[in-house]
C-alpha cells in the first residue's frame, strides 16, 4: 500500500531529524572517550606509566557513568521519534535544546574526573547530577511537543502508550532532581542512586 504524499514528506522530514540526532549523540561520546589520556614525559618508565594509568580511574569513572548516561539518553530518544509521524518548530526547537545539552556533556563529565578527588567533590557531583536534570527536562519538553497533537504520532500508539511514555518521563524527572537534592548531602551515594535508576531504565522500561 503506497503512503499519502504527505505521510511520505513527514517520514522523511522525521527521517532527516533522527539522522543528525544520532550524529550528534556520536559525537558527545566520541568527546568523552578524547577526555581521557596521559602525557608522555622525556624521563617516563614503565612503572611510572603505569602509575599515570592507574591514577586517572575517577576520569574512567567519569567516562563510565557519562556513557551509560548518553546511551540511554540515545535509546530514550529513538524510542520517542519511532513513534513520531510529523515534526513541527516546536518539536525541532524541542530536540534542539536537547541536542544542545548532549553535545556538551563532556564538559560536566571532564569536571567530575578532574574534581573527584579534590575538596571540590561535591560542587562537581552537584553541577554533573544539575546537569542531567536539565537534559530530563529537555526529553519532557520533546515529548510534549510531540505528544500535544494526536496526528503527531503513528496510528497505532495508543492513549495508554502515550500515558506511559509521559510518565516515565516524569519519573526520570523526579529522580535526577532527587539525585541532585541527595549530592549536596552525600555525592557518593547520589552516584550510587544515578546507577540504580539505570537499572531501573534498562530492565522495566
Amino acid at each position: 500500500m503506497q503512503l499519502p504524499t504527505s505521510e511520505k514528506q513527514s517520514q522523511k522530514d522525521t527521517s532527516r531529524i533522527e539522522a543528525f540526532s544520532d550524529g550528534i549523540f556520536c559525537v558527545a561520546i566520541t568527546l568523552l572517550a578524547i577526555e581521557i589520556g596521559v602525557e608522555a614525559k622525556s624521563a617516563d618508565t614503565n612503572q611510572s606509566l603505569l602509575n599515570d594509568l592507574i591514577q586517572l580511574w575517577p576520569k574512567y569513572l567519569a567516562y563510565f557513568i557519562s556513557f551509560v548516561n548518553v546511551l540511554l539518553a540515545w535509546i530514550g530518544h529513538h524510542s520517542i521519534f519511532k513513534r513520531i509521524l510529523k515534526t513541527d518548530n516546536y518539536v525541532m526547537l524541542s530536540n534542539g535544546l536537547l541536542l544542545m545539552l548532549v553535545a556538551l556533556v563532556p564538559f560536566p563529565t571532564k569536571t567530575l574526573g578532574l574534581f573527584l578527588l579534590t575538596g571540590a567533590f561535591k560542587t562537581a557531583v552537584v553541577f554533573y547530577t544539575g546537569y542531567f536534570v536539565l537534559v530530563s527536562i529537555a526529553f519532557r519538553m520533546l515529548w510534549h511537543a510531540a505528544s500535544r497533537k494526536k496526528e503527531f504520532l503513528v496510528h497505532h500508539v495508543t492513549t495508554i502508550e502515550i500515558k506511559n511514555i509521559t510518565r516515565n518521563e516524569n519519573i526520570g524527572l523526579i529522580s535526577n532532581c532527587l539525585i541532585m537534592l541527595v549530592s549536596f548531602i552525600s555525592p557518593w551515594v547520589a552516584l550510587a542512586l544515578s546507577f540504580i535508576m539505570w537499572v531501573y531504565w534498562i530492565a522495566f522500561v
